[in-house]
């Protein structure tokens, strides 16, 4: 799946203003497969944690995994300071599913 330019510029980790662009790029050139991989690769993850659930979901995709939403959920909704952003991403990536606010 193509992201247009402007979808992958949104900033997904807030505290270190690091993007999605930039979140995949890491995970895909350095074959990175946890949330901490990322981190040192990129700093995203680094800060309040809220990205996690974002980046476990790119990272999922990457490697063609599917784990279901209520699992990232569960995993990670505790940490969502901006619940909105995940409606979007889950309704791109997993379009059978259904989102949980």
């Amino acid at each position: 799946m193509k992201n247009s330019a402007s979808e992958t510029d949104e900033i997904i980790c807030q505290c270190y203003q690091v993007s999605e662009a930039t979140i995949r790029s890491c995970i895909a050139s350095k074959k990175l497969k946890t949330i901490e991989e990322v981190t040192e690769a990129c700093e995203a993850g680094g800060g309040c944690h809220s990205c996690h659930i974002l980046i476990d979901l790119f990272i999922d995709e990457h490697l063609r995994k599917s784990t279901p939403m209520e699992n990232l959920v569960h995993a990670h909704a505790d940490k969502v300071k901006k619940r909105g952003i995940l409606g979007r991403f889950f309704k791109k990536f997993k379009p059978d599913a259904p989102v949980t606010k």
